[in-house]
């Protein structure tokens, strides 16, 4: 009986999923969307349940006959899925052939089971059109999500981006086979995410840690790359049988610690409330050897699908596709469209799948024969119809050693070479040159210089036409012929002499041209294939591989500088590329990679090298030999020696510096922006190997350290590097400050590294930011339900889903010196290792610094801005730190600019942004600060008198008229303090109106008229030059006028005034209501605040009155003000005087740039454009103004994951204790593309007291003893131990010591003083930053000590207390000492002086 049960129960089951085995499917030739499994797996289990009970019953009899539809109809729309019917097929306790045997009886059963298939098919496809128009909305919805990808987009630009959304990226990698053979266990261990992927198995070539189930990493890179960029679709190709033996997963670090992620993160724990508990039934396991077919069933993971899942996840909106590379190449040769592969598709379920518009082909950890192939494909359609070639990409790493190769075709056009906006310059005069009649000479303004260089075109810039609707006149294009000075060139009319030019170039002799900027030209850019470059000759036998050409190698024009040192070396470029070659044929050969000496040869055993005839690196010499004929040097050797021992292996941060690489280069074939690669690209840090004294060496007698070598994670990383380095990394507590773009990758970079894992190792993070949607495009580990947590926490938790077995601390607190919380002195002398900086500021990045420096820790600092990325290594008691050189300060706008003559956009952004916080920030908190104090005043005389004496004349009047408008009667005598209150809610949506309509009288033509009459048209300076020249541009006043239908003709100019002019007043009165709304709208509602059309019809009915009330208000300065000036002030705050009796609290309104709803950006863009329509400036879009008035840095992943790959090589090199010169700091630009590395400075070298040597690492330190502790040491032993301590003879004495910025002692005045001298250094220290005026005006001086000192504490300022409060927690205090020679007077400085208390 039980077994026909059983036999019942799997008949229900095919019945219920008769078809529906892909998890991606194509939908048709040109809309394809894949299933929506990402967003039901975490039902999976849930039906799994349902499903399984239901059957049961269903074999008992407890169901009808037409059950399978009925459950068809209560199962979620995605439960029919391979998956789940593998799983209720385990709980059956049914083999997997056995489920085949029993599917096969389903097929041929009879009639009533067909009816049902049917009908059950029927409910699908329904369910499945419905499905499949929700997920096409949504995918829509998410192409013009601007919001996910504003960082990228100020770096790409919207064209270039909006190509990136239509690219097809075809991804050709080694995706692993299914997840678990037998014996093999994948267990969720909630948060701790999966068991380690090496756990319980042997090193046997047919076992797990094998590798056939790990991907590559670089493939996973790559893709979470292009998906975070946001192409619009990814095709994966599936390859079984495509070079094997060419990729060891067993040594791909990243790919198992992605492997691990994406399985936790695919199959998440059913039971949420056993997180962390070992369950039985939460172990998916494998009953038979024989897994190829189990697919089908669910019992494992293709890893095409987990791969497809784990896209999903980080872009919902990338679409993915899954085809055989057969049907790949067949596409690519031939029709436009074919047949999604895999699968037994009816002839009713046929797809199509397309390659799209904008298709570029990547190959990742492939041979080169496979790379020819694909590479040729790409090519076909150009060769047979000349018709434009696939882009093709190739990215593959070998241990330390990498290689890209591109080809665009023979005719790509790059559209912007670095993607920089170019620089408007003002220009002084333009005169006429008297050698040439053709050419011109530019002066630029005094204070610019120019960017121009020989042979680029400029355009010149006029003013605006009369009407704002152009710029006029036009100026013909120039040609730069050459560059005079840094101020002045010569240019050329671009275009042949003609009447119609000459005329033009006596508009620029006139003057009309203000300014000047570069314009950018096209160019076209020839690739040849891989096959025309390396021109192979075709295998002598069927064993053989592929030949290929050398002459190439020599060939500079082919290869992309990759390094300034090395990429310039011939031998070395052929050594690397020959070896490259060499790896085919001996996997072509023997079946597997090369192995290091006395390593595994991949059969799963130790060999002993002196047994073997020869050791595979002998046979890998062998074969470079048939390559290429090079002479070998003793470079040539150490380099093919090098990488025969380490390609078998990936070493992860190669790893992620190609991935950055290879996918920028995808980005650029879809966009035609940026230089792409030409056309080889090759990069190696064979740097890391040299030995180091500070680490023994891994050999074959330290097999004693198995125990701890078996929990090692990073296999491939001790295989390259030796396991003691691997440990030590493991050991070692890392400090990660920020968990942002930069700390993600840092984070995913380590743990799969293997950072953290062993007992004292720690993962320490700490970042106060919350997650933004806008973090999305370039943080992978967060998700779009992380939006609103903190950055520390849900990194913490990913990084578990990458490492279950990593040590991490996440921490919400800020790094800075005010800062009080877990990072004290104890923290940064002993509770970290080294520190990795992933920070967005400089304040913090020098306080880091500074902290490293003061403890001797390592310290890597990365940072990015677009394509541009930079890494500093900060090598203790060596290196100098980063505080040592200090970028150029950003030039500040200077406030007569802003204030009255901007010349450019971004200074009306500005000026804009500074009126947002003035109206709705500074306003209400000065309004909810002296509410209460106006409202208890009977007579505000005094209040006024205060505010003259305290602020001044002119900002107590406008304070007082500010606090008139704010808290004035109206509208807060009407209705009830209630936004729900409708009475209230119109007043106060009237009063906002009427204010921002004044406000926009006031700025735009009030202020505006007031400076015209300060200074005329026609004023001139004291030199007799025209005042309004130069940058000075002439403003005209805007008004708000009603146009008259009656009138002849409508001025356009006054439309598009009155157009500015609505919008701002729409956009300052919401924001004005929000802030006296005393409960504030809800996001959805807020917008509706106020309309355009409540706007202008506010405004047409002000518009006969205000010219004249305003008029009559404009206040004269100069006149009125004098003896009235306390009756103007009371006059204002009487107004104030019954609003602030209903004690008013007005809401604060920070800025905040990416929420679009909230109206911030809305009002600083139509402020800000109002204003630049004014001084014929023209206007930014609002999210050009959303990147200057919030100082949005432009970000994009491929530069954030090469720094963060960069930073993780040299934090390797730090703890192998390399030499100086072994490490780099690195300056990039993806876009050009330019690659420095430079060894680190070393620390600078002070001369101190007889010549002695020291630098910035150096301390001395004092310390207490049990006779004489640190609080009771006197000023005068302190002085005296650091004389000893220093070395310093009787000629030298101390001139002065200081704690910061307060000066503790100064021998001028205090040499004397024994009540200084005798006191504790310590009550020293307080005293002096007790005493603004000094330490000497706070001593104590009688019996009442301690009561003076605590009424003195009283009055102290927040900074004073809060640098006491930090003191009484220092571990160690250290002093700035300055020393004389008593005869010669001369001054040194010694090194810090560290009092350990």
């Amino acid at each position: 009986m039980e077994f026909f049960r059983h036999y019942s129960l799997i008949v229900t089951l095919i019945l219920l999923a008769p078809a529906h085995r892909r998890r991606f499917t194509a939908a048709s030739s040109t809309n394809f969307t894949p299933r929506p499994f990402s967003s039901t797996l975490h039902r999976w289990r849930r039906d799994v349940d349902f499903l399984y009970n239901e059957a049961m019953a269903h074999s008992r009899g407890d169901l009808a006959r037409n059950t399978p539809l009925s459950l068809g109809c209560q199962l979620s729309k995605n439960a029919h899925r391979s998956g789940i019917l593998g799983e209720v097929a385990r709980r059956s306790f049914l083999s997997t052939s056995r489920i085949h045997q029993l599917r096969g009886g389903a097929a041929n059963g009879d009639e009533e089971h067909t009816t049902e298939t049917k009908d059950m098919a029927f409910v699908e496809a329904d369910l499945a059109k419905k499905d499949g128009n929700k997920k096409a909305n949504k995918n829509k919805k998410q192409d013009h999500d601007e919001e996910r990808y504003s960082r990228q987009m100020y770096a790409l630009g919207a064209r270039a981006h909006g190509l990136v959304r239509s690219t097809t990226a075809i991804l050709d990698g080694p995706l692993g086979m299914v997840s678990r053979p037998r014996s093999a266990r994948v267990s969720s261990r909630g948060e701790h995410g999966f068991r380690s992927l090496h756990e319980s198995e042997s090193d046997g070539p047919n076992s797990a840690s094998s590798g056939k189930e790990i991907p590559s990493g670089l493939l996973y890179e790559i893709a979470k790359n292009l998906a975070l960029s946001g192409v619009g679709r990814i095709i994966l190709v599936q390859n079984s049988g495509i070079d094997v033996g060419y990729f060891d997963g067993a040594f791909d670090d990243l790919g198992a610690a992605y492997y691990r992620a994406a399985l936790s993160e695919v199959f998440p724990s059913r039971h949420a409330d056993d997180a962390g508990k070992d369950r039985e039934e939460d172990i998916l396991e494998v009953e038979n050897e024989d897994y190829s077919d189990e697919l089908d069933d669910g019992l494992g993971v293709d890893g095409a699908v987990l791969l497809g899942e784990y896209i999903q996840r980080l872009n919902p909106g990338v679409q993915v596709d899954i085809v055989s590379r057969a049907k790949l190449l067949e596409l690519l040769r031939s029709s436009e469209e074919i047949a999604q592969d895999g699968g037994e598709w009816d002839n009713d379920e046929e797809r199509t799948i397309s390659l799209g518009s904008n298709p570029v082909v990547v190959c990742i950890d492939r041979s080169i024969s496979a790379m020819l192939e694909m590479n040729d494909a790409c090519r076909h359609k150009f060769q047979v119809s000349k018709s434009p070639p696939i882009p093709f990409v190739s990215v593959k790493t070998a241990g330390v050693y990498s290689q890209i190769f591109c080809d665009f075709g023979p005719s790509f056009v790059v559209v912007d070479e670095n993607g920089e906006t170019p620089r408007s310059t003002l220009i002084d005069k333009i005169e006429g040159n008297d050698d040439d009649d053709e050419l011109l000479t530019v002066h630029c303004l005094e204070g610019e210089r120019h960017d121009v260089s020989r042979g680029d075109i400029i355009e010149f810039q006029g003013d605006q036409s009369a009407d704002f609707t152009s710029r006029s006149p036009t100026f013909p294009q120039c040609e730069v012929v050459s560059v005079k000075s840094p101020t002045c060139f010569t240019v050329k009319d671009r275009e042949e002499h003609s009447s119609k030019n000459e005329s033009l170039l006596n508009v620029l002799l006139e003057g009309k041209a203000l300014s000047f900027s570069r314009v950018k030209i096209p160019r076209t850019i020839s690739f040849s294939s891989l096959r025309d470059i390396l021109h192979p000759t075709p295998p002598a036998a069927e064993d053989d591989q592929t030949d290929v050409k050398t002459e190439c190698w020599d060939d500079d024009t082919l290869f992309a500088p990759s390094d300034l040192d090395k990429s310039f070396d011939p031998v070395r470029r052929k050594a690397i590329m020959a070896a490259m070659g060499a790896l085919d044929k001996f996997v072509a050969k023997y079946g597997r990679l090369p192995c290091g000496s006395s390593k595994s040869n991949g059969s799963g055993s130790l060999r002993d090298s002196a047994k073997q005839k020869r050791t595979d690196l002998e046979r890998f010499q062998s074969l470079i030999q048939k390559i290429t004929n090079a002479e070998s040097t003793k470079n040539w050797e150490k380099i093919i020696t090098q990488f025969s021992n380490t390609c078998r292996a990936k070493f992860t941060p190669v790893q992620a510096l190609a991935g950055a690489l290879g996918a920028q280069e995808v980005l650029k074939a879809a966009t035609g922006l940026y230089n792409p690669v030409r056309q080889f690209l090759l990069y190696d840090c064979d740097e890391v190997l040299e030995p180091s004294c500070n680490l023994r060496e891994d050999s074959d007698k330290n097999e004693d350290d198995d125990s701890n070598r078996q929990n090692l994670v990073a296999k491939g990383q001790s295989y390259i590097l030796g396991h003691q380095l691997s440990e030590k990394l493991a050991s070692s507590r890392i400090f990660l400050v920020g968990a942002g773009a930069i700390g993600c990758e840092l984070l995913k970079n380590l743990s799969a590294m293997g950072a953290g894992t062993f007992h004292g190792g720690r993962l320490i993070i700490t970042d106060m930011d919350t997650i933004e949607k806008s973090n999305l495009s370039r943080q992978l580990l967060f998700r779009d339900h992380d939006v609103g947590e903190f950055k520390s926490a849900a990194a913490r938790t990913a990084v578990l889903r990458f490492l279950p077995t990593c040590h991490i601390e996440a921490h919400t607190s800020r790094v800075g010196e005010e800062e009080e919380g877990p990072f004290d002195d104890d923290f940064w002398s002993s509770g970290c290792d080294v520190v990795l900086n992933a920070l967005d500021n400089v304040e913090a990045r020098l306080f880091v610094d500074g902290q490293c420096v003061s403890n001797g820790r390592g310290l890597i600092d990365a940072g990015t801005l677009g394509p541009k990325g930079n890494v500093q290594v900060v090598v203790p008691y060596k290196s100098e730190s980063y505080g040592s050189s200090a970028d150029p300060p950003e030039p500040d706008i200077p406030v007569c600019t802003l204030k009255n003559f901007p010349y450019d956009i971004s200074h009306t952004i500005q000026w804009a942004r500074d009126l947002f916080d003035g109206y709705f920030h500074r306003r209400p908190r000065q309004a909810n600060d002296h509410v209460e104090e106006i409202a208890k005043m009977e007579d505000l005389t005094g209040f006024a008198q205060l505010l003259v004496r305290k602020f001044g004349e002119d900002a107590a009047l406008d304070m007082a008229e500010e606090l008139g408008e704010d808290i004035g009667v109206f509208p807060f005598t009407v209705g009830e303090l209630d936004s729900n209150d409708p009475e209230h809610f119109l007043a106060v949506k009237r009063a906002s109106l009427n204010w921002a309509i004044e406000q926009a009288d006031r700025l735009f033509f009030t202020a505006i008229e007031e400076l015209l009459r300060k200074h005329p048209v026609d004023s001139v300076d004291e030199d007799g030059t025209p005042f309004w020249t130069g940058s000075r541009r002439v403003p005209t006043p805007l008004r708000f006028k009603t146009l008259d239908v009656d009138e002849d003709e409508v001025s356009a100019k006054q439309v598009i005034i009155n157009e500015r002019i609505a919008q701002f007043v729409q956009s300052a009165a919401r924001l004005r209501m929000e802030t006296f709304l005393q409960k504030r709208t809800e996001d959805g509602l807020a917008p509706t605040l106020v309309s355009l059309e409540d706007a202008l019809s506010s405004l047409e009915e002000h518009s006969s009155t205000i010219q004249s009330k305003k008029e009559g208000s404009v206040r004269n300065i100069s006149d009125n003000r004098g003896s009235n000036l306390i009756s103007d002030v009371l006059e204002q705050l009487n107004g104030a005087k019954t609003g602030a009796s209903f004690l008013p609290c007005l809401n604060l309104i920070d800025f905040e740039k990416d929420d679009e709803a909230n109206g911030h950006v809305s009002f600083v863009t139509a402020a800000s454009n109002l204003r630049a329509l004014a001084y014929g400036i023209p206007p930014a879009d609002a999210m050009e103004t959303r990147r200057v008035a919030g100082s949005i840095v432009p970000a994009m992943i491929t530069t954030t994951g090469l720094v963060s790959a960069l930073s993780c090589l040299e934090l390797m090199k730090m703890l192998k204790s390399l030499p100086l010169t072994m490490h780099r700091n690195a300056f990039v630009n993806l876009a050009l593309p330019f690659f420095a590395f430079t060894a680190p400075l070393p620390a600078h070298q002070f001369t101190g007291v007889n010549g002695r040597k020291y630098t910035m690492w150096d301390r001395i330190v004092v310390k207490g003893s049990t006779k004489s502790p640190v609080d009771a040491m006197t000023l005068r032993k302190f002085l005296d131990k650091v004389k000893k301590l220093a070395g310093l003879g009787n000629e030298i004495e101390v001139s002065n010591v200081s704690y910061g910025p307060y000066m503790i002692y100064a021998n001028f005045l205090n040499s004397d003083d024994e009540e200084l001298l005798g006191s504790p250094v310590m009550d020293a220290v307080r005293s002096a930053v007790i005493s603004e005026e000094g330490f000497d005006d706070i001593l104590l001086n009688d019996g009442s000590e301690a009561d003076q000192q605590a009424e003195k504490i009283v009055h102290l300022t927040t900074e004073q207390q809060a640098t006491l409060s930090r003191l009484a927690k220092k571990r160690y205090i250290d002093f700035s000492v300055v020393v004389e020679h008593i005869e010669t007077g001369e001054e040194f400085e010694l090194p810090p002086i560290r009092l350990v208390r």
